[in-house]
């Protein structure tokens, strides 16, 4: 467990040839703290850094209720809300800058759209000296978000794109020089998602999303595939882990299409990994998508993925090999690769081991966290002119 921030001597600027400082205080801010992909990122990112380098800090935009704040403060990491009410709600930033300047932030990290373009003025203003976009979903963004992003990304550090899709839609939209634009896909806890024992001959076949709840991920479409699917497959079942501001439409609409009583809608879940344990397919009919924990871990749990071919989802999942990708909002082609897949259980199978196999050579956790910490490790060096000595911590360089 990280230590509390309480407990560290943040880095304080050089005193001179060969004085040395403790942790560097870093600050990261997102838009909120509910169930969400960036969201859970952010947390592995803030919990997995070494303490001994960062002193890590939190704070969010809104408060909205879930369990990554709880978690993030068990691990011994400040948490701050900000309170803003509303978008116009200048109080937030004046409030996000005095604790820049309070807790003497040097390296601000910005997950989400208006968390980044407050952060990118308020690091800017406060000048705080390594400022860090992460970019999950830019090239999604409507017309008025991406002005917004091509006026304040020279306000940025660097920008840390989630794929690689992102980073040449972010270097061509907004000519970022790419020694300030550097790929960081997500990674998954291989030793938390495990594959699962299924005895996939003893029941109807499961097939599962625990993505959110949210437009993005349109599970409209998947509800519609999975009536389509139930031609042919009657006593399948489809289990939706997570909450969000569709789950009362779906309902309705899995009622109207007759299959309200195939469909489980579990809730959020503070752990999915026994949940995924009951699917024998893993579906995903997102709109957009940046890299899909979701996705990362139901391949980590050995699960063959049927899902949209939006944003990274292709780098993730390779057709024909760990699934199938289909063209989003067509729920006739998502239910017929999911037919293919239930008729074919050796698919199921292979699919399944090459998942894991992708996932455990390319998407673990530790490889993230290790680019994080070589990123920023090379930031402080090139902004801040520190270098980390494990015997004396940060020194002048």
């Amino acid at each position: 467990m990280l230590r509390s921030p309480a407990t560290v001597s943040p880095v304080s600027a050089p005193g001179g040839a060969g004085s040395a400082a403790g942790p560097i205080p870093l600050l990261f801010l997102v838009t909120s703290l509910d169930q969400g992909g960036a969201q859970r990122v952010l947390a592995r990112w803030a919990s997995g850094l070494p303490g001994d380098k960062y002193a890590m800090q939190v704070a969010y935009l809104q408060r909205r209720p879930g369990v990554i704040e709880a978690d993030l403060r068990r691990a011994g990491i400040a948490v701050h809300d900000l309170g803003m009410r509303n978008k116009a709600d200048l109080g937030a930033v004046i409030r996000l800058m005095r604790i820049l300047r309070r807790e003497r932030i040097r390296v601000l990290v910005a997950f989400m759209f208006h968390a980044t373009f407050l952060g990118r003025l308020a690091g800017g203003l406060c000048r705080v000296r390594v400022r860090i976009s992460s970019e999950r979903t830019m090239e999604a963004e409507g017309r008025g978000r991406r002005l917004l992003n091509r006026w304040t990304v020279p306000l940025a550090t660097h920008v840390v794109a989630v794929s690689e899709r992102v980073a040449s839609y972010a270097a061509r939209e907004f000519r970022i020089p790419r020694d300030r634009l550097t790929t960081i896909v997500n990674g998954v806890d291989l030793d938390r998602f495990r594959p699962a024992v299924r005895t996939r001959e003893a029941h109807a076949p499961v097939l599962g999303c625990t993505a959110r709840l949210g437009a993005e991920n349109d599970h409209a479409t998947l509800i519609q595939a999975f009536a389509h699917l139930g031609r042919q497959w009657p006593d399948a079942q489809l289990l939706l882990v997570g909450r969000g501001p569709e789950e009362a439409a779906l309902r309705a609409l899995a009622d109207a299409l007759g299959v309200g009583g195939r469909v489980c809608f579990a809730g959020e879940q503070a752990d999915v990994a026994p949940w995924l344990a009951r699917m024998d397919v893993y579906a995903q009919a997102a709109r957009l998508a940046g890299i899909s924990n979701s996705i990362l871990e139901a391949m980590a749990t050995g699960l063959p993925v049927v899902a949209t071919d939006v944003g990274g989802t292709a780098e993730v999942v390779v057709h024909g090999e760990t699934g199938l990708l289909v063209p989003p909002g067509d729920p006739v082609a998502l239910a017929d690769a999911l037919g293919v897949l239930l008729a074919n259980p050796g698919a199921i199978e292979a699919f399944g081991r090459a998942g894991r196999a992708r996932v455990e050579a390319r998407f673990g956790e530790r490889l993230m966290l290790e680019r994080v910490e070589s990123l920023l490790d090379r930031l402080v060096r090139q902004e801040l002119r520190l270098a980390f000595d494990p015997s004396r911590g940060w020194v002048p360089c």
